[in-house]
């Protein structure tokens, strides 16, 4: 906010000195930044100390919190339970009485101090991509999992000061670095933005690579004895370079793949950056090493399909309370779907590798009875009660995940059939990222109605029936466009009909063909 200077004549010096300090442009204090300094004297007991400065803006009483749950994993964790031996001090060293408030908050009286120091322990035994694990060799550290913070507060930057074990030399994280640029310090412009970025320490072999100008790094941890981090390094920015034309332009300034192999499963999307947890026996195979990167491509793409454009409940975030979407099957399915057709698009899959991986979707669909019992949108809207975050009991539920793998290649047939060619699914989602991505998030009426609109035909029927219905979906007209036919055993195996003509054989060759040689 600015205002415009007045000249003031024969005025006496206070009347001058107020009058220039009116003049003067009126700046909005910045909310100061809690600040974390996260040590680990002892890794082999698996332990953080993590102290955290915190501003109180005066208030006489601050409570503070941890989430219930972490973005992109849609179950209940006790992260608070983790904590051991909170307690806060004022600037002067003086205790502070602290009261625990069960499940996740704790109030600390401040009696207006400007800032208070809070310290406590953190154990860190768990290997999944949501929790953390700390040893001799290596941290993997999540953000809700982590970080205490102010409970309804300002949104304030939050900053990192990490003070790495004797065996962690090297830090990778999508954040960015401090302001002091001090080496293991990292600033985010907010809570969520911290939560976002996952942070790995320990001997870390980073692989770099450019795509559109645009730095993106590989971070192996653990790799085992043949694994080429290069070559896939190489692999993923082919991935990478086929999603450009959804983009138009890559929305962040760098991308880090955390790729930490151990024993466990799984991987979480952020904004900037994954984590993965790899197998290292099951990449040894070149089998395995295609599953590999389609699952590394699914999290990719969740940095346009569910971080940038994504259901209008998914945002802001409450961590406190989980959020109900019917749209999973959208963010989770459909991103499975362009995972492996970006890989086969890349040239890292065969013709035959694409439909395999497709078949064996359908065929997880067909042969689980709780299709018949549970809608796609039901599955999603009651994912915290019905499943492990969208892996449940088949016999009673059906799976956002394999559904909506399913339904994205079936509409992205009927798209093409209704506009011959000329438009596809990838057409819905650059539309639909160009209307609703960011802070807006989008409708299921309004995802319909953009696939409707990309189509030239009212879509309603097909989304009534597919996605709130329990029927059995229709084939044929996808096998119909691209040529193909279920082998006939009863396995739900595609292959290419003998009898395909040469226009539909097109139609499966445009769908798998490179965006960059168009």
């Amino acid at each position: 906010m600015r205002s415009a200077a007045r000249r003031v004549r024969r005025a006496l010096p206070g009347v001058v000195a107020l009058a220039a300090a009116a003049a003067a442009p009126v700046r909005c204090q910045a909310p100061e930044p809690l600040v974390y300094t996260v040590r680990a004297p002892a890794p082999e007991t698996q332990r953080l100390e993590i102290e955290v400065s915190v501003p109180t803006d005066g208030r006489d009483v601050i409570e503070l919190m941890m989430p219930i749950w972490s973005p992109g994993y849609y179950r209940v964790e006790d992260y608070a339970g983790k904590v051991e031996n909170l307690e806060a001090r004022d600037g002067a060293g003086r205790a502070l009485a602290v009261e625990r408030l069960p499940p996740n908050r704790w109030r600390v009286r401040s009696y207006g101090a400007p800032r208070v120091w809070v310290r406590y322990a953190l154990l860190c035994a768990q290997r999944s991509v949501t929790t953390d694990w700390v040893s001799e060799e290596l941290a993997v550290l999540n953000g809700a999992a982590t970080f205490v913070t102010l409970a309804g507060g300002t949104a304030r930057p939050h900053e990192v000061h990490l003070e790495p074990a004797t065996g962690w030399p090297r830090t990778m994280t999508g954040l960015p670095a401090a302001p002091d640029g001090e080496p293991h310090h990292f600033r985010a412009r907010s809570y969520d933005e911290l939560v976002d970025s996952p942070i790995v320490a320990g001997d870390l072999d980073i692989h770099a690579f450019d795509v559109d100008g645009v730095p993106h790094y590989l971070v192996d941890v653990g790799a085992p004895a043949g694994w080429d981090g290069a070559r896939a390094a190489r692999d993923l920015g082919r991935v990478v370079s086929e999603t450009l034309p959804l983009w138009g332009a890559l929305p962040y300034d760098r991308y880090v793949f955390l790729d930490v192999f151990r024993r466990g499963g799984g991987g979480l999307e952020h904004a900037n950056s994954t984590l993965l947890t790899a197998n290292a026996e099951r990449v040894a195979t070149p089998a395995g090493y295609l599953r590999w990167l389609e699952f590394v491509a699914h999290e990719y793409f969740h940095a346009l399909n569910v971080k940038r454009l994504r259901p209008v409940e998914l945002g802001p975030f409450d961590y406190e309370r989980g959020p109900r979407t019917p749209s999973l099957w959208i963010s989770e399915g459909m991103t499975s779907y362009f995972a492996d057709l970006f890989v086969a698009r890349a040239g890292l899959a065969g013709e035959a590798d694409f439909l395999a991986s497709l078949s064996g979707a359908i065929r997880e669909l067909q042969t689980s009875p709780g299709r018949l019992l549970q809608t796609v949108e039901q599955s999603s809207l009651e994912v915290w009660s019905n499943s492990n975050s969208g892996v449940g009991a088949a016999a009673t539920t059906v799976s956002y995940y394999v559904k909506g793998q399913v339904l994205g290649f079936l509409l992205d047939a009927r798209v093409r059939r209704l506009t011959a060619g000329r438009r596809s699914l990838e057409d819905v989602m650059e539309l639909a990222y160009r209307r609703y991505g960011g802070a807006r998030g989008f409708t299921p009426g309004q995802f319909e109605a953009t696939a409707g609109e990309v189509a030239g035909a009212d879509l309603r029927d097909w989304f009534d029936a597919a996605v709130r219905t329990t029927d059995e979906l229709e084939y044929g007209e996808a096998l119909e466009w691209f040529g193909l036919r279920f082998r006939g055993d009863g396995d739900w195996a595609l292959q290419v009909d003998a009898d395909a003509t040469p226009a539909q054989r097109a139609h499966l060759a445009a769908l798998l063909a490179s965006a960059r040689g168009r």
